[in-house]
Order: C-alpha cells, then structure tokens, then sequence
C-alpha cells in the first residue's frame, strides 16, 4: 500500500469515527430533549391539577404506553342532587375564569371559586366558607380548623366568602326598621351616623359579582406587617402620631396586633399592597361589601338586625366586658389618649368603662370566640375600620372637599356599642386622620 492510500485509509478512519459521535451525542441530546420534554409536561401537568384546573384521566388509546392527559372535562358536576363532598375541585360554573379560579366543592351541592394560591380550609355557605394563601391549612377532611381554638393554628391570611347576586348588591340605610340619618352638623350625632356618605355602588365592583356571585373579606381586622415592629413604649395620640402610618402588606391571621394609627390614605395603599397576581387583587373595604356583609352575617348566624343598631353581645366596646385569650393594650384618656404597649398574651375579662372619655382596652385579632360571626372576626367593636365610601362632610370648611374624607366603620373599643354599633357610619374625619382605635380591612378582587 502507497503512501497515499495509507493516508486516505486513515482520513476515512476518522471520518467514521467522527460520524459515530456525532450520532452518539444526537442521539444523546435527542434523549436528553425528550427527558427534559417528558419531565416538564409532568410539571406542568402536575401544577394544573394542584391548582384544580385539571385531573388525571385515564387515556384510553395510550393504555399501554402509561401516559396520562389532564381534562377539565372529567371534574365531577356538583349539585343538590348529586353533592360532592367537602373539598373536591368540580365543575367550574358557567362563565367562571378557570385560568384564576379553581371551583370547590363546600358541600349541599354548593360550589365556591378559590382564587389560584388559594386553599379551601373548611366552612359551608350557613356557616361561612373559609379560603387561606397557606396550603398547611388546606382542608384535609379530619381536623375541623374553623374553630376558634384552632384559629391560631392557621398559618395563612385568612379570607371569608360572602355569596350574593347582583341585585343583592346594595348599600343599606335601614336597619332594624331605622333610617341612618345625619343632623346636617358633624358635632352631633345623627341616627347611626354622624353625616351623609356616597349612597352609590362603585361600578368597578360589579364585575366580579356578576362573574362569580360574591366576594371574599378578610377573616380578620387588617394585622401589623410583618416588616413593621411593635412599638415597646407607650404612645400619645396628639394629632401627628404616626407611628404606623407606614407602607407594607397586611395579615388576616389570628392574634396579630390591629394595623392602627394609620390613616385613610396609607390603609387604601397597603390593602391594595397584600395581592396583586394573576387571579387575584386586593383592595379596602367598601361601604356596599360592608353592608351586604353585615346582611349576610344577620341571615346566617343568631344576630338579629338589632344586634347591627345595639352591638353590646358580639363587640369589643369600652362599656362591656367579653371574655378573651390574646393580648391586650390599654388606653389612658385622662393622659390625651395614651396607649401602651401589647402586653403577653393573657385571659379573662375586657374591663368595664361607663362613663364616656375615659380607658379602654384593644384586643389583638381573633382573640374573643364572642366576637366570631359567620367565621368573621371584629366586625363590631375593637377598631374602626376605614372604608372606601366617600363621606359627605366638610366639616364647615369651605375650601375642604369630599374627597378629604371617608367613612369608619364597626365601632371601636373608645366607644359605647350603642353609639357606634357595627351599621354605624362615622365620616368626619380627614383622610389624613390616625388614632390608635382607627384601623382597615381588606377585601378580594377575583379576576
């Protein structure tokens, strides 16, 4: 053999192995690829059904081959006549989103949308369905974790359902056959309120009614922010104190210390801060979802509609004494409002104060079962809590608008229940107002 076929023999050589790896390593990458293909459909298919969106089903061409779909189609319906129990995703309804939504069977054949990052924890449409941004607490069929001594095992925000149909959806100034009525003065206090408010519905707000039959309110009164500490030494209320007039996200959880001393502006901006993803936004309170809340809390639970004008029984209120487990911070009105610091956590009797401008006590979350109605914490009593109604005064200032001001709602802990009972509407304060009986509540926008 010449020189010259020895050389070629040779580049032939390293041509065919050069061939056979180059094959080898696409077959390899082609491998890899359909690894890396197989594993994220499973995720993806996985996170589907995690968020109810879709179910396993059986695929009955590719038995053989093991391989699973995911279909929507095959949730089960959930009706009066055939009810699902407790917990089981179904049948989304009609127009629902169920990009956003998951439906949950909440049993009776009653289906409820959770919001995605959402988790059923337990209650009925009687009682009242509870939803947390917490799986830990998601509804495991054993442990009832609606209880209010279980309420701090929750690790998640909290939020209540609050089903009702576009008609229902209106503002009320009747209740216990009494009209709200102002005096035309905001030195006077009117019939359960001391001035005028906006009597309409926001239309932003309907959509979601209309999409979904209801809306969610947080369980609790707004909690402090996690990046925000406690003050540890006694605060005075002089008009300036803004110790907690600062921005952060909210918590609805039990045993948190109420989010006061913060103003109508600063509590508007943090109910929005809480959520804002893809399923869900949130926002504060409005005067509609407060009084369509309270209709539902009468209707459901042993409140009668005088329980809304009087709220001595289910209030935190300076003249009434309920038992509670939490902590407890007392306030000093001969010293212009002093309030000192949460002490540790303790058990008893809120104390009695009679007469009007003198001490009174405020409670953490959730800390008195009396206060619990339909799985709602507060509603009456321990904070006033803004809302996104405009309210009508001036306060005699010409220059002043409407817009300077909202309206306060539920009562306060500084107050006699039957003065400011939880129908009450208090709307002479600026939007730039704080005190330490003064905090917000926070509702959900479900997309």
């Amino acid at each position: 053999m010449n020189k010259k076929s020895i050389i070629l023999s040779i580049l032939i050589v390293i041509a065919v192995i050069l061939a056979v790896a180059l094959i080898s390593n696409i077959v390899g990458t082609q491998k890899s690829l359909d690894k890396i293909i197989y594993e994220a459909k499973i995720e993806a298919e996985e996170s589907l059904i995690s968020s109810g969106l879709a179910v396993y089903t059986k695929d009955i061409e590719n038995e053989d081959v093991g391989e699973s779909t995911t279909s929507a189609q095959n949730l089960p319906e959930n009706t009066t006549s055939t009810p699902q129990p407790e917990g089981t995703i179904v049948q989304p309804k009609g127009n629902w989103n169920i990009e956003t939504v998951t439906a949950i069977s909440v049993g009776n054949g009653d289906t409820v949308p959770v919001p995605i990052g959402f988790y059923y924890v337990g209650g009925d449409l009687s009682t009242g369905v509870i939803i947390s941004d917490d799986k830990e607490d998601q509804y495991d069929g054993q442990t009832d974790k609606t209880t209010w001594e279980y309420n701090r095992n929750l690790k998640g925000n909290q939020f209540v359902w609050i089903p009702c149909e576009e008609e229902q959806y209106v503002k009320s100034e009747v209740w216990n056959g009494t009209t709200q009525k102002p005096t035309g003065t905001t030195s006077t206090l009117g019939t359960l309120c001391n001035v005028g408010w906006n009597k309409t519905t926001n239309t932003s707000e309907l959509p979601q009614i209309r999409k979904y039959g209801g809306f969610y309110v947080a369980r609790y009164e707004a909690g402090l922010a996690k990046t925000i500490t406690e003050f540890t030494s006694t605060q005075k209320h002089n008009g300036s104190n803004q110790v907690y007039n600062q921005e952060g996200k909210p918590q609805s959880k039990a045993g948190i210390v109420p989010w006061m001393f913060i103003d109508w502006n600063m509590s508007q901006k943090n109910a929005k801060n809480m959520y804002n993803t893809e399923s869900v936004s949130s926002g504060l309170i409005t005067g509609t979802q407060w009084d369509v809340m309270l209709k539902r809390i009468v209707e459901k639970t042993d409140l009668t509609e005088e329980d809304l004008t009087n709220s001595g029984n289910w209030g935190n209120y300076r003249n009434n004494s309920i038992e509670y487990k939490g902590r407890i911070a007392k306030a000093d009105y001969s010293n212009n409002w002093n309030l000192v610091a949460f002490v540790g956590e303790t058990e008893g009797k809120t104390s009695i104060y009679k007469q009007a401008n003198t001490n009174w006590e405020l409670l953490t979350t959730g800390a008195s079962r009396q206060t619990e109605k339909y799985h709602i914490y507060d509603v009456a009593g321990n904070v006033l809590e803004w809302t996104d109604e405009a309210s009508l005064s001036k306060a005699g200032n010409a220059n002043e608008t409407n817009s300077q001001y909202r309206v306060l709602r539920g009562g306060n802990c500084v107050m006699g229940y039957e003065i400011q009972p939880a129908c009450y509407r208090h709307g002479n304060n600026l939007v730039s107002y704080t005190h330490p009986s003064i905090g917000f509540r926070v509702v959900l926008y479900l997309k």
